[in-house]
């Protein structure tokens, strides 16, 4: 039972002296956070990205194709007959 005193008071003494070190530890991180810079931000208009980015054809994404094409054409005979 003493030893389980001790360890949570010096735990809790530990705890405190680090807390008081940390107090200062995040204000210059936050120093002009939310303040809006005085010169405007430049944003390009009409830059075209690539109209057909190249997109690989996987194993999986085929494997689906193939799957939702099955399914399909299956409910359509199954509606048609």
């Amino acid at each position: 039972m003493r030893n389980c005193l001790m360890f949570s008071v010096l735990l809790a003494v530990s705890l405190s002296t680090t807390a008081q070190s940390m107090e200062g530890a995040f204000d210059g991180t936050f120093q002009g956070m939310f303040e809006m810079p005085d010169q405007p931000i430049y944003i390009p208009e009409g830059v075209q990205a690539p109209l057909n980015p190249a997109v690989p054809l996987d194993g999986g994404l085929t494997a689906l194709l193939l799957a939702g094409g099955a399914a399909g054409d299956r409910q359509y005979k199954k509606k048609r007959a």
